[in-house]
């Protein structure tokens, strides 16, 4: 039989072929044969072309921000973000710093005479000097009420500084007395004291409105929060403090925190992932140029990535941090293949244009069509409802892409470098050590005998394996929590860690009670329901620590106007009198009750400070309290739950949501992939088993012990089926190409195996290395996602020269068997292997 294609002109792409000739796969491998060819010979033109597009996605790029506010998480039409905007234009913004302090070698700790002169201090240098700032409280200038004959008396505490220890003391026991400050301001055994710095400004304002120098730029070191952040941290830090402990954490130090290691450690992380593939690269092939090549590949890919962000105008978020050292990862992939068939063609033809065009022709396709599976494995990210994660799946796409593409370009630039053609043939050993070394080719030998000959057994260990897993997935749990981002490294965790243990937690959620009518605060019936609901919610220390209402107010004025008497710290039953208490109270100055009340007195908001504590907790807090509400319904007012708590909480069921359709998506996309690229559903499905099976192992460990998913590591499932794929389709699609060379399952295994199994496994130990320099990362959440991602690629590489081998062996995808004497006629439609 003879070999089913025609002779082309390598200068042009072949045009000369029908479908009937030969099928698409082919055309597409003479397609990249040509381009190959092509880029060889224009490498300038390439060259140049790259360039400009270096040029271009550099000026696109300029001026993305970072933000990691809920804006990156939530659209502005979701419900619960919505009303979290409502809530924020009625009430203003919800963003604080907490400082939490402690004086322990002082007598007295923080009423000291002269530690308290200090924290009078520093309130006044807090006001005056951070940037955005909308008032600041503490123990110095809290508002505090006495009764006078004819009303209240309302003044800072420390407006007279007093004179001696033994009459801050006097006001430590008056302080002690309030309800409302207990667990906010002082602990109960006032040994630490508290500061709030309220914010004017929240991240997700419009950047002309958090710049500190409107001619500075939008550089992070410009905006708020960090502006904000640095200037508390210069100010704790004076010598004027000594003595003093702080703890600062808050919406404040958080979010800049966060931003702050985005843009560092997307630096740090991509230049520890490009020395760590760098050098598994030239272990491997031994050359500078197969260094470079792919590292300029992966430089320019994610440049690109980045231009995409600037071109939809999005922002740089929690997720672009884990960009770089993915894609790096990811990126390589292609150039190892590229580099690794063309070290083989050029030691068997000396010529190398001809090495690059028959590499192309062999690798090209296939690196498209995993190029094209990982992205819409990353894509299938889009259509989670964490904007987050969606956005991250689009620009994730766009970066793959362009590595594939410059893959295929610009790496053949660099190809170019070195003896064009090598006088005299090449020996035996220099061909073996082109594909890696008689010790690799003997082990790569040794699996696919192992493979043919327990190919029974391979198959029944990994379903018991896979039943395990698919238990083990049951028990994964949903859960997350802000402090799992950081490590113990990272200050502002060590500090939110002790304001949740001492003080009243540095979260915040609300519950919206509407009156429907003006002055219906007023009512004594929606007070009540506030009151109860506050009650409920104390009770329930596990996530909160501490509530403030607008029922705290009134009831220290009525327990004002009654000599400071504690039996009098309750509601009065009076509306007319809850009216006068509320006049007089902004008659004498008071200012509090506007951050608990609409302007037309018709809403109000009743305050949990929670403790930064997982989701599920807050969760819990929320069914309980609803619960309770259903057996005791409000009388006068309908609520709604906001705040950052609540945005939390609506996070979870995101993550449920975007796992389950993203993989599903994924799944569905790639196998549907799989069946039009190999026209066969048989062969598509078989394809996915192996890629499948890691998945299914990963998550089943992580619900056998016991690692939540949260809104990182949901990401897993759909990325790792979008990557481990594409050593299956490098290793099937080459199996078919032996397959129909030889006849024999078994000799296209062994052959398929010498061929493609040192770049399966170049490039698997590329991408474990590169998923690894995550646990360089302070944020503990990246560091574990490091950790499971090499662990499912580790699985997958096992599953491709294992798993897949066994079922293709077993199954006989491409049809039966030739006899002897058909394979002697030669193959049934492709070229010869060299």
């Amino acid at each position: 039989m003879k070999a089913r294609h025609k002779s082309h002109s390598p200068s042009s792409p072949p045009s000369d072929l029908t479908g009937d000739e030969i099928d698409y796969i082919e055309r597409s491998s003479r397609f990249f044969e040509w381009l190959g060819g092509w880029s060889y010979d224009h490498r300038w033109i390439v060259v140049s072309l790259c360039t400009l597009l270096f040029g271009l996605c550099a000026y696109l790029a300029k001026d993305v921000r970072f933000d990691n506010s809920f804006e990156a998480y939530f659209d502005s039409d979701d419900p619960v973000y919505a009303a979290y905007l409502q809530y924020r234009e009625d009430f203003g913004s919800d963003e604080t710093s907490f400082i939490v302090y402690e004086a322990p070698d002082y007598r007295y700790g923080p009423w000291n005479i002269e530690v308290m002169a200090k924290i009078k201090s520093l309130t006044e240098a807090l006001e005056s000097e951070v940037p955005f700032v909308k008032e600041v409280t503490s123990l110095a200038n809290v508002e505090f009420m006495d009764p006078v004959p004819d009303g209240i008396r309302i003044y800072e505490l420390l407006e007279d500084f007093p004179d001696s220890q033994a009459e801050l003391l006097a006001m430590r026991d008056k302080m002690l007395g309030k309800p409302m400050y207990v667990g906010g301001l002082l602990t109960a055994d006032a040994a630490y004291g508290g500061i709030i710095i309220e914010m004017e400004k929240s991240s997700i304002d419009p950047l002309d409105e958090i710049r500190l120098d409107p001619e500075g730029g939008n550089a992070i070191e410009n905006l708020y929060p960090q502006v904000s952040d640095d200037a508390i941290e210069a100010i704790l830090s004076r010598p004027d403090y000594e003595g003093i402990r702080f703890y600062h954490t808050g919406d404040v130090p958080l979010n800049s925190t966060l931003n702050k290691l985005n843009k560092k450690e997307s630096g740090v992380l991509l230049g520890i992932s490009f020395a760590v593939v760098g050098a598994l690269l030239y272990y491997f092939f031994r050359s500078v140029v197969g260094v470079v090549g792919p590292l300029a590949v992966i430089s320019l890919s994610l440049l690109t990535a980045m231009a995409a962000v600037g071109v939809l105008g999005w922002k740089l978020d929690i997720m672009v941090g884990m960009l770089p050292t993915l894609l790096t990862a990811v990126g390589v992939a292609d150039s190892v293949h590229i580099i690794a068939e063309f070290r083989s063609y050029y030691a068997a033809l000396g010529d190398r244009r001809e090495a690059v065009r028959k590499t192309l022709y062999l690798v090209g396709t296939p690196c498209l069509l995993t190029s094209l599976t990982t992205a819409a494995g990353f894509a299938a990210m889009s259509i989670a409802p964490i904007k987050a994660i969606s956005r991250f799946g689009i620009y994730s796409s766009v970066g793959v892409i362009a590595a594939f593409f410059l893959s295929v370009t610009l790496l053949m630039v660099f190809l170019f470098f070195g003896r064009a053609k090598r006088e005299g043939a090449a020996s035996e050993r220099e061909l073996i050590r082109a594909k890696g070394g008689e010790r690799f080719q003997r082990a790569l030998a040794a699996v696919a005998g192992f493979d043919i000959r327990h190919r029974k057994a391979i198959l029944a260990v990994s379903a018991l394996l896979f039943a395990g897993s698919v238990a083990g997935i049951a028990q994964l749990r949903i859960d997350s929590n802000f402090m799992n981002e950081y490590s113990e490294r990272v200050p502002v965790k060590i500090a939110t860690e002790i304001a949740d243990r001492t003080m009243g937690g540095s979260l915040n959620m609300s519950y919206l009670f509407d009156s429907g009518v003006q002055e219906g605060v007023k009512n004594p019936a929606f007070l009540r329901d506030i009151e109860k609901l506050q009650a409920q919610a104390e009770l329930r220390d596990y996530a909160v620590g501490k509530t403030y209402s607008i029922v705290d107010i009134i009831k220290d004025i009525n327990q004002t106007f009654h000599e400071g008497d504690p039996a009098y710290y309750v509601l009065p039953d009076n509306r007319e009198l809850i009216a006068q208490y509320l006049l007089l109270y902004e008659m004498s100055g008071g200012e509090e009750i506007e951050e608990y009340l609409s302007g037309d007195y018709s809403r109000a908001t009743l305050e949990l400070r929670t403790k930064l504590v997982d989701s599920s907790k807050i969760g819990q807090l929320v069914d309980e309290l609803d619960a309770y509400l259903e057996q005791d319904p409000l009388e006068a007012s309908t609520l709604e739950i906001t705040g950052m708590g609540a945005l939390w909480l609506q996070l979870e069921t995101y993550i449920m949501d975007s796992q389950v359709r993203g993989f599903l998506l994924a799944f569905s996309a790639i196998a549907l992939m799989l069946c039009v690229l190999f026209r066969s559903v048989k062969v598509g499905l078989i394809a996915m088993v192996p890629n499948l099976a890691p998945v299914v192992l990963t998550l089943g460990g992580m619900g056998w012990f016991d690692y939540p998913l949260d809104y990182v590591r949901l990401l897993i499932a759909p990325v790792a089926i979008g990557i481990a794929v594409d050593d299956t389709i490098h290793h099937l699609t080459r199996l078919r190409h032996d397959f129909a060379a030889t006849g024999s399952y078994e000799q296209a295994l062994y052959k398929s195996m010498s061929g493609v199994g040192r770049a399966l496994f170049i490039t698997s130990a590329a991408l474990v290395l590169g998923f690894l320099v995550f646990l360089f990362s302070v944020m503990d959440s990246r560091a574990l996602f490091g950790v499971l991602l090499a662990t499912t690629i580790t699985l997958a590489l096992l599953a491709d020269f294992f798993l897949m081998p066994a079922l293709v062996m077993t199954l006989k995808p491409f049809g039966p068997e030739r006899s002897g004497h058909e394979r002697e006629a030669g193959p049934l439609s492709t070229r010869e292997l060299p």
